[in-house]
């Protein structure tokens, strides 16, 4: 992970990681997986990305359903999930650059399947 100048604390932060998922995926290694991935793409705020390990992720933008609506605190912050919980803002994705390569779009993922291949 490339670290980044400054560590944002958590009491600094207004919960970005309460905005969203993340989850591993398989790493494709057949045209169907690969078309696999292009299924996540279809979807709204849905992101793929490759991270600095070759590790593949599916990155949802769905914020949670406890998060308050002034300042993004956490509503049952006291009851909160172990992942939350255990969660550190040495980890934090605002502080390491672990991103090799992001998809946003089809559009984006196909440029690069392309640009792959041509290698």
């Amino acid at each position: 992970m490339l670290k980044k100048s400054r560590i944002v604390k958590c009491d600094e932060c207004r919960g970005d990681c309460c905005d969203g998922l993340v989850l591993e995926i398989e790493k494709p290694r057949t045209k169907e997986d690969y078309e696999d991935v292009r299924w996540y793409l279809y979807h709204e705020r849905t992101h793929v990305y490759i991270d600095k390990d070759g590790d593949w992720m599916a990155e949802m933008d769905l914020p949670c359903i406890h998060r308050s609506g002034r300042g993004g605190r956490c509503k049952i912050y006291n009851k909160r999930p172990p992942m939350c919980r255990d969660g550190t803002h040495s980890e934090c994705e605002l502080n390491f650059d672990d991103v090799k390569v992001r998809f946003r779009t089809v559009g984006e993922y196909d440029a690069w399947l392309r640009k792959r291949r041509s290698r």
